[in-house]
């Protein structure tokens, strides 16, 4: 978690709650009307979080395009997870809470939008400025108390069912249908709007993904350089490093140990897209990569450990999840997680099984 995102969320533990307070309103009457009442009218998802959540999200966002195809549509998120939405061209406008802002607050308010889409599970920011938009639907999880004045439609979230599915009941109390058939998450980012792959990849590899930004998901450089070792020495496949700055330490031992070819922290996530494509499989553990990795195509081999495959698995026909059923795990909820010393849900998935997994 970057110090900035760590400062979001303390502000927001900290004042949201009072601020959901004061803007609060008591609803007279049920909301009856639903977005098919304002065909054309403009629509804004609001999107905080990492990569993942925003590749999650995007089934949700074309089914709203066909569902309302005159509606202009604007996405609210953060600079983190903004280029996801950039690369699907899927929005006319991303808006970067983070970067500016007191300019978003004023484009959220000249924003007359129809309604709003809050995809934000927990946390409080997202229903204020979904309440400032005076929009006259707001749709948002009935999870937190202090955010239920803030909305007109609320929706329960199911902690343990597919995050992309818990999405979808608020498209559905939208356009005020029972549910909506998503589109498939695999492809949600078609091949036209990738770059082309880096120079100088092999023409046939396996791409790894040896970090996380959550330690407690970490396999460890040793098990990813044996992985790739034995893909070089068994099956005369190369590997191929992807991941963010943070990533680089754990990348660069894992390429001396195996010679494997690491591009950790030098590719944009546009690129990173297209090596993904390009490699048709990952091996990595549960992060924005993986699921970048199944919209893009590829099959993903995703290590779990303390996070909820069934919630964020890959779809079954693009991908695996490979995980150790001990009593303890799944933990993490909301993107918190319980201490734990041992982090043996990681450390028992063995190499071999990886292997296996990829043959």
């Amino acid at each position: 978690m970057s110090a900035r995102t760590g400062l979001l969320k303390a502000l927001d533990s900290a004042l949201g709650p009072a601020l959901c307070a004061a803007f609060s309103r008591a609803q007279r009457a049920p909301e009856s009307r639903t977005l098919r009442d304002f065909p054309g009218g403009r629509v804004l998802v609001v999107r905080p979080g990492g990569i993942g959540d925003a590749v999650l999200l995007l089934p949700v966002l074309r089914a709203l395009r066909e569902a309302a195809p005159g509606s202009a549509l604007d996405v609210l998120c953060e600079s983190r997870n903004a280029p996801v939405f950039e690369l699907s061209g899927l929005a006319d406008r991303v808006l970067r809470a983070d970067a500016a802002p007191f300019a978003t607050l004023r484009a959220l308010r000249r924003g007359r939008y129809a309604a709003v889409l809050d995809t934000e599970q927990f946390h409080h920011f997202s229903a204020v400025l979904a309440a400032r938009t005076r929009a006259p639907l707001r749709v948002g999880f009935n999870v937190a108390p202090a955010r239920l004045g803030l909305y007109t439609h609320t929706v329960p979230y199911d902690l343990q069912g597919p995050e992309d599915a818990q999405f979808g009941r608020i498209l559905a109390a939208a356009l005020g249908v029972p549910s909506v058939s998503l589109p498939p998450r695999a492809g949600s980012i078609p091949a036209e709007c990738l770059p082309p792959p880096p120079d100088g990849l092999p023409e046939r590899f396996v791409a790894l993904h040896p970090g996380g930004s959550v330690p407690c998901k970490r396999w460890g450089a040793d098990r990813y350089a044996a992985l790739a070792a034995a893909l070089r020495d068994r099956a005369r496949i190369p590997c191929v490093l992807v991941g963010a700055k943070e990533d680089c330490a754990v990348a660069a031992s894992v390429a001396r140990a195996s010679g494997a070819l690491d591009l950790c922290g030098r590719l944009g996530l546009a690129a990173t897209a297209a090596v993904l494509a390009r490699a048709g499989r990952l091996v990595g553990p549960d992060s924005g990569i993986a699921h970048l990795a199944v919209a893009v195509g590829a099959r993903a081999i995703v290590l779990f450990g303390p996070s909820d495959p069934l919630k964020w698995g890959p779809p079954p026909d693009r991908g695996l999840a490979l995980r150790e059923p001990l009593p303890c795990s799944p933990c993490s909820m909301f993107g918190y997680t319980k201490p734990c010393r041992a982090n043996a849900c990681m450390s028992a998935l063995s190499v071999e099984r990886v292997l296996a997994a990829l043959s």
